[in-house]
């Protein structure tokens, strides 16, 4: 049988998907990426909403459905993420994967190492494409060069 949580996720998109939904982050990230006129790749068909009882209508509904579901699904995740680093003593940093376009929400934290805080872990938004990696161990003896700096840590 599928834990609780899945139970739980599964019934709540069953309920979701007859009607459309109300979902307050969703509609404050929209707000941020309009007033910034940038918005994720993963928010395609996202920009605003269209006029209700129309094809478009239900195709941003379910567009909008997934996004959902990846986020649930991305945050659900995010404690094992950061235990899997946590445990064998590796520090990591955030790295946008896709850089097409820049993000208001990401731009800022990549390539920053993370702490002990899950909230600066990905996923920071909706759609968001952002990953925790590894940061590279450097030989011993090597010297930093002027050009490079260190990454300030997200707590």
């Amino acid at each position: 049988m599928a834990p609780p949580r899945l139970i739980e996720q599964a019934v709540m998109a069953t309920e979701v998907s007859t009607r459309d939904f109300a979902w307050p982050d969703f509609d404050r990230w929209q707000a941020a990426f309009a007033a910034a006129r940038i918005f994720p790749p993963r928010w395609e068909g996202l920009h605003r909403a269209p006029p209700a009882h129309t094809p478009e209508a239900e195709a941003y509904r379910l567009r909008k459905l997934g996004l959902l579901a990846e986020w649930l699904d991305m945050l659900a995740r995010r404690s094992t993420v950061h235990a899997h680093f946590a445990r064998q003593g590796i520090r990591a940093r955030v790295e946008r994967q896709d850089r097409r376009l820049p993000c208001p929400a990401c731009d800022p934290l990549n390539m920053r190492e993370v702490g002990a805080q899950l909230d600066a872990m990905p996923p920071f938004h909706p759609g968001c494409r952002c990953v925790v990696v590894a940061v590279p161990i450097e030989p011993a003896g090597r010297r930093r060069k002027s050009y490079e700096r260190l990454r300030p840590r997200i707590e």
